[in-house]
């Protein structure tokens, strides 16, 4: 596990961290970036985990492989997106799982006036 002060590897997108946010502490954050740009960049575009449900269309229930225990269950909120310095994560904790990802991005279409995949039928 990577200390604070040593340098971070950039988190492949999906990952779950621990990052060090400004003003609102350390918190679990899922990573969005493409990993076509893992390493080119000195930041990372996530979205905060939280112990709170909200609405289904931008809050997505996240399973055991994402690593979290302080919550029985813990949801990434969509809407709350925030871009960091690569060095603010600190604590790798798990990765989500395919589906996740799908509902995640699903849910970031919808909110940020995107696209939406079609549903299979």
């Amino acid at each position: 596990m990577p200390r604070p002060t040593d340098p971070s590897p950039p988190p492949f997108r999906g990952d779950v961290w621990d990052v060090a946010f400004p003003r609102i502490g350390t918190h679990p954050a899922v990573a969005l970036t493409t990993n076509a740009l893992r390493g080119r960049l000195s930041s990372v575009t996530v979205v905060l985990v939280t112990g709170s449900p909200g609405p289904t269309a931008t809050h997505v229930e996240l399973g055991p492989s994402a690593g979290l225990t302080k919550y029985h269950v813990s949801y990434a909120n969509v809407t709350d997106l925030h871009t960091v310095p690569v060095a603010r994560c600190r604590t790798f904790r798990g990765r989500l799982a395919p589906s996740e990802m799908e509902l995640l991005e699903d849910s970031l279409a919808l909110v940020l006036g995107l696209p939406v995949r079609a549903m299979p039928t």
